[in-house]
């Protein structure tokens, strides 16, 4: 991802909630890719926690969709064009509809077709995409990709009329609106998703946050210090000034190395590379958590010579970058087969939206298949319990009455191993501190 430096009338925080709700670490070595390309098909066990089994998934026949009948379509938003793009998420998109239409019966033997509109810089184009989207009366149910502004405004054009299914919200405004359902999570859950790690796996009493002195960051900081305390466990939070490159003293002010782990609340390339030298420069050696993929991307990998930083990543998906996980060998396998290449496939964008699209087949294949209405899918997402492909096993929308929309909110956790490497350190947990 690039900086946004250059755009200071982009809310900075909510660009740090959609880094780091994506899991994955962008890349992962072609050995491995090509290793679970090679992977086995008939490997199609299914546990409570994950899917391999793509026509049970999604209901689907193990066949082509008939191109002599008419498609089924669903919108895609999506934000790619302007400064800060994530235009893998629609390879990911695509390439999920070109897999179910060749392998899957497409919806009921119809081809399935994406109805796509992007936004590029500004809140108010989802206004726009709302309109073409909305008023598009082919379109049954609308997919958010990897979206970091214009949610609110397409929403209120939409205003509930069809049902909006995202796998990562950046925004807790979206659980809240009407006939939206996130599957994946949202900033609340993953701070929640800490908390329970922090407290409930490694145990410890105390932790050491930093974070730029920004509003949003603020914000965050402190919805994390409230998790925390709902779970006996005392956060020192100190902030440093954003342009600042040694973050030395932060870290001492905020105890790292006295207390039980340490959480940098960093999200540009420059502050993920000054946090983890001066970690290192502290011989810190507490766990530090990272929440979400953000400072496992290329330009901190160039940053901190060759290598990530040996943190703990906490996020809402499986982890593209382990293969040794049967969901994610099934995903590069099918992914692979219908041309989306390693360095796409192992992209978190990607994967989440490969996983929204095959959801919203489930949903349209049991809500009628072509005869599908925006009701019969709407009542779909409601009564879907999980598991999520490529996420947590468990999905209940309305189980949060803050967050009736919030339907998928565990998390998992993977320690960065160096090299690309990442190993699962815990299951998938319960968020603390939403009700």
């Amino acid at each position: 991802m690039k900086s946004r430096d250059s755009r200071p009338r982009i809310n900075r925080w909510r660009a740090a909630a959609g880094a780091f709700l994506a899991v994955g670490v962008g890349l992962i070595p072609c050995a491995i890719a090509g290793s679970a390309a090679n992977a086995s098909e008939s490997a199609v066990s299914v546990t409570s926690s994950s899917i391999t089994n793509y026509a049970a998934y999604t209901h689907g026949n193990a066949t082509a969709a008939n191109p002599r009948l008419s498609p089924v379509t669903i919108g895609w938003v999506n934000q790619q064009g302007g400064g800060l793009a994530f235009p893998n998420a629609t390879l990911g998109a695509q390439a999920a509809v070109k897999y179910i239409n060749t392998r899957l019966g497409g919806i009921a033997g119809h081809p399935l077709q994406l109805a796509t509109c992007f936004i590029s810089q500004s809140e108010s184009e989802g206004t726009a995409c709302g309109q073409q989207l909305v008023n598009n009366p082919a379109v049954k149910v609308i997919l958010y990709g990897s979206l970091i502004f214009g949610d609110t405004s397409f929403q209120a054009v939409d205003q509930g009329t069809k049902p909006i299914l995202i796998a990562n919200s950046i925004s807790t405004v979206d659980s809240n609106a009407k006939n939206v359902y996130v599957f994946n999570g949202n900033p609340s859950s993953i701070f929640g998703g800490i908390a329970t790690y922090v407290a409930k796996v490694l145990r410890v009493k105390s932790v050491s946050v930093i974070y730029p002195q920004d509003a949003q960051s603020v914000a965050g900081a402190q919805a994390l210090g409230s998790a925390l305390k709902s779970v006996g466990v005392t956060a020192k939070s100190v902030g440093f000034d954003s342009s600042a490159t040694d973050l030395t003293a932060p870290l001492v002010a905020a105890g790292a190395g006295s207390t039980g782990a340490v959480i940098p609340l960093v999200s540009l390339p420059p502050a993920c590379v000054s946090a983890a030298q001066a970690i290192t420069s502290l011989k810190i050696t507490s766990p530090v958590i990272a929440a979400g993929s953000f400072c496992f991307s290329p330009p901190v990998l160039a940053g901190l010579g060759g290598q990530y930083p040996k943190w703990t990543q906490t996020s809402t998906q499986s982890n593209v970058a382990d293969p040794t996980q049967p969901d994610v060998r099934a995903y590069l396998l099918a992914s692979a087969k219908v041309g989306l290449p390693a360095s796409v496939r192992t992209d978190s964008n990607a994967a989440l939206a490969w996983g929204l699209v095959m959801t919203s087949a489930r949903f349209l294949n049991l809500g009628g298949g072509a005869k599908a209405t925006a009701s019969t899918i709407a009542a779909q997402a409601r009564s879907f319990t999980g598991p999520m492909l490529l996420g947590g096993p468990v999905i209940k929308c309305g189980k949060y009455k803050s967050a009736p929309g919030l339907c998928g909110a565990e998390t998992r956790n993977f320690l960065s191993l160096g090299g690309g490497q990442f190993r699962a350190v815990s299951g998938w947990l319960e968020p603390t501190g939403i009700k």
